[in-house]
């Protein structure tokens, strides 16, 4: 089943026959890739750890900056030089981190202390295939999004429980 969201993208529910549903948006413009994150952004609340996939320049951090804005934090940063960006929104949080630059003599644990309190919290990780996966075990409400680029320029995102 295909239904259309505004002009931009379609929304495509796909069941795997596991409770858990996934969603995939296909994107042909920036304004299409906004409006998925904006749909996220609607079923997402904290505590929650989002997992974003995708290859380099493939949106990551302009679908997090995206799903934000539109719940009410309007200047996100990328966090790929600094590796993590904190922003507070009233009565809930952002952490964004971008493990991409991560190196091996690095500590990841000193980005997602395992003694913060994420209850308020909405995490978003890129690259998370390079943090250790018990830096990750601790977070109950998973969601992994995976963003692939298309030959025509647009994305294909899709989004789904970890």
């Amino acid at each position: 089943m295909r239904m259309a969201v505004g002009r931009y993208c379609s929304l495509r529910p796909v069941s795997n026959g596991h409770a858990s549903r996934r969603v995939t948006f296909e994107a042909h413009d920036l304004a299409g890739f906004e409006s998925a994150a904006r749909k996220l952004g609607e079923t997402l609340s904290a505590p929650a750890l989002v997992l974003l996939s995708g290859d380099l320049g493939a949106g990551k951090t302009t679908f997090v900056a995206a799903l934000l804005k539109s719940r009410g934090i309007d200047s996100v940063t990328s966090p790929t030089f600094n590796l993590r960006n904190d922003y507070a929104a009233g009565a809930w949080r952002a952490v964004h981190i971008d493990f991409y630059r991560l190196k091996e003599s690095d500590s990841a644990f000193d980005l997602l202390p395992p003694d913060e309190d994420y209850s308020d919290a909405l995490v978003f990780v890129e690259w998370p295939e390079k943090a250790p996966p018990q830096l990750l075990a601790p977070f109950g409400q998973k969601l992994q999004v995976n963003i692939a680029l298309k030959a025509d320029g647009g994305r294909s995102i899709s989004w789904q429980s970890a």
